[in-house]
C-alpha cells in the first residue's frame, strides 16, 4: 500500500474503529477531535503545496505540528486555551498512529511529547443571587419560547449541568420522585444524580404536558421551535439573550462574559455559599477531580477577604475578631481538607 493511501486509511480507522468502538468516545469528543484533523491537515496540504489527499505519513512530524500551533495563535488568533485543546487532540491521534505505523513510533511520539503552553487562569465567571432572580424575571410566559427558556435557565442553575448535557437530555433521564432527580449523562458517559428543587418540578412536568412529551421515554427535552433538539449554540445564544435583556436592571451583567458554563459556575458557588460540602458538589457538577472544585473556594474566600478589606478598618481590630469568629466553622472546615 502507498504512503498516501495508508495515512487516509489511518485516519479513517482512527474515526470509525478506534474512537467510536474501541474507545467508545462520545460524538461531541469525535466531532471535536475531527475539527483539530482537519485544521491540521488543511494547514499542512497548504504549507507544502499539495493537496489533502496527496500527504503522506512522513509529512506528520513534530515541526509541522509546532507550525501549525504557532498559525493558530498568530494567524487564526485563537487564545492559549484552544491552542492547547487542538493539540490535546492532534496527541491523541499520533498516541493512535504510533500504535499502527511503528515504523515511524519515534517521530510520532515527538509530537506525543510536545508539552501543553502554560496560560494564567482568569476570573471564573458567575451570577449573584440576585442577578439570576432578575434575569429569570423579566423572561415572559406569553408564548412557547418564553417558557421553554424560563425551564431552561431555572433547569441549568438548578442542576449545573453543562450544555452539551443539557443538549442530550431525554424525558426519561427526568424522575419525579419521590424523591424527584434527573440523571444526567456527562463526559466519557459518566452518569451523575442531581436532586431536583420543587419549583423545577413544576416548570418541567408543565413544560412535557404543553409539548406532549411527558410519556415518551426517548423525546429530548429542550428543542427550538421547529422541534429540532437545541444544539449548544442555541442554549448559548438564549442564555445570552436573556441575561442582555436584563442589563438595564443589573448593569454589573454588562461587565460579565454570561453563557450557560456561567450558570454551571453560579450554581457551584451559591451551594458553596450555602454551606454545601465540596464533596457533594463534586458529585453535582461532575467533577472528575475534587482539586477543580476546590477552585470555587478560592473564589470565595477571596471576596471575603475583599469584603474585609472593605467594611474592617485595620484600627477596629475587635470588629474584626467578630467577623473571623463568625467564620471559625469555615476555617476549621478548611483546615481539615
Amino acid at each position: 500500500m502507498k504512503e498516501i493511501s495508508k495515512l487516509l486509511h489511518h485516519v479513517q480507522k482512527y474515526f470509525q474503529d478506534y474512537l467510536r468502538v474501541q474507545r467508545g468516545v462520545s460524538a461531541h469528543t469525535i466531532y471535536a477531535y475531527r475539527d483539530a484533523l482537519k485544521l491540521f491537515l488543511s494547514f499542512l496540504a497548504k504549507s507544502k503545496n499539495r493537496h489533502v489527499t496527496k500527504l503522506s505519513s512522513d509529512d506528520l512530524n513534530a515541526e509541522a505540528v509546532l507550525a501549525f500551533l504557532i498559525h493558530l495563535e498568530g494567524e487564526r488568533g485563537n487564545k492559549t486555551v484552544t491552542r492547547n485543546l487542538r493539540l490535546s487532540a492532534l496527541r491523541t491521534f499520533f498516541r493512535y498512529l504510533a500504535s499502527q505505523d511503528t515504523l515511524r513510533a519515534g517521530q510520532h511520539q515527538r509530537v506525543i511529547s510536545l508539552p501543553i503552553k502554560q496560560t494564567s487562569r482568569g476570573t471564573m465567571p458567575y451570577l449573584e443571587i440576585q442577578e439570576v432572580k432578575t434575569i429569570l424575571s423579566l423572561i415572559g410566559q406569553d408564548s412557547a419560547s418564553d417558557r421553554r427558556d424560563y425551564v431552561l435557565l431555572s433547569f441549568l442553575y438548578n442542576t449545573g449541568a453543562r450544555v452539551q448535557e443539557v443538549c442530550d437530555l431525554r424525558v426519561e433521564d427526568v424522575h419525579f420522585g419521590p424523591p424527584p432527580v434527573v440523571v444526567i449523562t456527562g463526559k466519557r458517559r459518566k452518569t451523575r444524580i442531581v436532586p431536583l428543587w420543587q419549583e423545577t418540578v413544576t416548570l418541567l412536568k408543565s413544560y412535557l404536558d404543553e409539548r406532549g412529551i411527558a410519556d415518551k421515554a426517548g423525546e429530548k427535552i429542550f428543542v427550538s421551535a421547529r422541534r429540532v433538539p437545541l444544539t449548544r449554540f442555541g442554549v448559548r445564544y438564549i442564555v445570552q439573550r436573556r441575561a442582555s435583556a436584563a442589563i438595564s436592571q443589573c448593569p454589573d451583567l454588562a461587565h460579565k462574559k454570561i453563557g450557560p458554563h456561567t450558570l454551571r459556575h453560579t450554581t457551584a458557588m451559591h451551594l458553596l455559599q450555602s454551606g454545601v460540602e465540596l464533596t457533594l458538589i463534586k458529585s453535582w457538577l461532575g467533577h472528575v477531580k475534587l482539586a477543580t472544585t476546590h477552585a470555587y473556594i478560592e473564589i470565595d474566600l477571596a471576596m471575603k477577604r475583599k469584603a474585609l478589606s472593605l467594611y474592617s478598618p485595620a484600627s477596629d481590630q475587635n470588629r474584626l475578631r467578630r467577623i473571623l469568629k463568625q467564620n471559625d466553622n469555615l476555617i476549621e472546615w478548611l483546615n481539615e481538607l
